[in-house]
C-alpha cells in the first residue's frame, strides 16, 4: 500500500520542481551566501543555454564556490542551502577524449563525459569515496557560462527525500 502513495507524490513533486527550475536558481544566489564571481540571480537565469566548446572545456578548472539547495519532500523538514568555498586543492579536470577528474572538499570522484549540446553527461567510476561497478549515471550538468577563464555549471540530484539544485563556479 505504501508504493500507492510514494509514486503519486514522486509525480507530484517532480512536476512541481521542473516548473520551478528558474526560480530555484534565483534563490540559491539571493540568500547572499555566494561570493561575487557569478553574476546576479535575475541574469542567471536570463542566461540562454548555449553550446559546449569542449576546447574551452578541457583542462583544469579550479573549484571556486559550489552553492546548493536541499528542498525535501517532506513539510516538516526545513529547506537547507550550503556555500563551499572552494580550497587550492579542489579541481574538475576534464580531458579529451571523455574522461573526467574531480576533488571538492577531499572528496574524489572519476568518470567518462559526453558533451551534448549545453550539457555534459557523466558516468562515475568511483563516486563519494567508493568504486562503482558498471558506473552510475550522474544527473546532467548544464553548462551556463563558458569562457577559457570562467564556467558556471549547475545540477539537480534527485532522491527519495529531497531534490538538491547545485550551482558551481569555477576558474582556470
Amino acid at each position: 500500500m505504501k508504493s500507492f502513495y510514494i509514486l503519486p507524490v514522486i509525480l507530484l513533486f517532480g512536476s512541481i520542481f521542473s516548473s520551478c527550475k528558474k526560480a530555484g536558481l534565483a534563490t540559491l544566489h539571493s540568500t547572499g551566501n555566494t561570493t561575487n564571481t557569478t553574476k546576479p540571480a535575475d541574469t542567471l537565469t536570463k542566461w540562454p543555454a548555449v553550446p559546449i566548446d569542449s576546447a574551452l572545456l578541457v583542462g583544469n578548472w579550479q573549484v571556486i564556490n559550489d552553492t546548493s539547495l536541499t528542498v525535501p519532500f517532506f513539510t516538516n523538514n526545513p529547506s537547507m542551502g550550503k556555500n563551499y568555498i572552494g580550497k587550492p586543492s579542489d579541481y574538475y579536470k576534464f580531458i579529451a577524449g571523455g574522461r573526467v577528474y574531480t576533488c571538492v572538499a577531499g572528496t574524489v570522484d572519476t568518470g567518462n563525459y559526453v558533451i551534448n549540446k549545453n550539457i555534459v553527461n557523466i558516468v562515475y567510476t568511483y563516486f563519494n569515496g567508493q568504486h562503482i561497478t558498471g558506473g552510475i549515471y550522474n544527473s546532467q550538468w548544464s553548462v551556463y557560462h563558458l569562457t577559457a577563464q570562467t564556467a558556471i555549471i549547475t545540477t539537480t540530484f534527485v532522491n527519495t527525500l529531497a531534490v538538491t539544485t547545485s550551482i558551481t563556479s569555477l576558474k582556470r
